[in-house]
């Protein structure tokens, strides 16, 4: 709110409140030059009733067309209070709800210095009232900004935990189905191995190879659902032992993960993709089939090796 405006809200002439803030870059200093009267003085200077006086060379007037007493102020009617102009009529009109109005010609008595002083003193504890309503709004929403803030900083910790949960929640989930799939290989291997020692016994012994052992028979085993998995979670190692993960479409071909290497990874180009367990190194034909031929879905594991 500028100096004026607020000379005018506390009362003081418009034309004289805008003639203080073009002074004074201080409301205190405009008020006390408006309260001390030499506003009025400045005012005084200006040809403002040129017109009542006679031009140059005309005759004399006459009594008989000597000028009626002129109106010196404003008076309202409602309340009996003088005003000196029109602006300020129509701003105690704005703040009282008068409307009767008229001229007239009782002068307003000018301030007494003491009767200034007393103006004065109210008017720096009206200013003061306000900016204490002021500095008290604005501190007030200066809380409620710092509340809403650590709220909002509350919000975004708890998510980032959440977040952070859930991901450690699948990589341990991840590392669980490596380990199994790896175990279970192994012991796949193995048992080949064993299977072919024994044969190669029985054949330098002159017998008949031993008959495949069946697979242990192990407790009926409720059916489990199969599931329609949307995605495949590809985790890939890479050369420098670092492993990076992506999700993929479960339909998406085995390339679209070469490809995202290469915009990942350029560094690595050219390159070849290993399967760990069982160990095969995929060709054109695997990169041509979809992930879930590859039996990647809902994961699988790849590592990069050089060309």
């Amino acid at each position: 709110q500028s100096i004026r405006d607020q000379l005018i809200e506390f009362g003081f002439d418009p034309v004289k409140a805008a003639e203080a803030a073009k002074k004074f870059t201080s409301l205190e200093s405009a008020m006390e030059w408006l309260v001390s009267g030499q506003s009025d003085e400045h005012m005084d200077t200006e040809p403002s009733a040129t017109a009542v006086a006679p031009a140059a060379g005309s005759a004399p007037s006459t009594a008989s067309s000597a000028p009626s007493a002129a109106a010196t102020s404003f008076k309202c009617n409602d309340c009996g209070k003088l005003m000196r102009n029109e602006h300020m009529m129509m701003f105690h009109a704005s703040k009282s709800g008068h409307e009767n109005f008229e001229e007239s010609t009782e002068a307003i008595k000018p301030l007494t210095e003491e009767e200034k002083k007393e103006q004065a003193a109210k008017l720096k504890e009206k200013i003061a009232e306000s900016m204490k309503l002021k500095a008290g709004l604005e501190a007030k929403e200066k809380v409620e900004r710092e509340k809403k803030r650590v709220q909002e900083g509350k919000l975004m910790l708890e998510r980032n935990e959440k977040r952070k949960e859930m991901e450690q929640l699948a990589a341990i989930a991840q590392r669980k189905r490596e380990k199994e799939e790896e175990q279970a290989a192994k012991k796949r291997v193995l048992d080949q191995i064993k299977a072919d020692r024994e044969a190669r016994k029985a054949h330098a012994a002159g017998l008949p190879p031993p008959e495949p052992k069946p697979a242990p028979s192990s407790a009926p085993v409720a059916p489990v659902e199969k599931k329609d998995y949307k995605e495949a979670v590809i985790q890939i190692r890479l050369p420098t032992g670092e492993a990076i993960k992506n999700t993929f479409p479960a339909d998406s071909q085995l390339s679209a993960v070469r490809q995202w290497l290469e915009t990942t990874k350029p560094e690595l180009v050219p390159f070849a993709l290993l399967q760990p367990f069982p160990r095969k190194l995929m060709t054109e034909e695997d990169f041509t089939a979809s992930l879930s031929s590859n039996g990647m879905v809902p994961s699988g594991s790849l590592v990069v090796t050089r060309s």
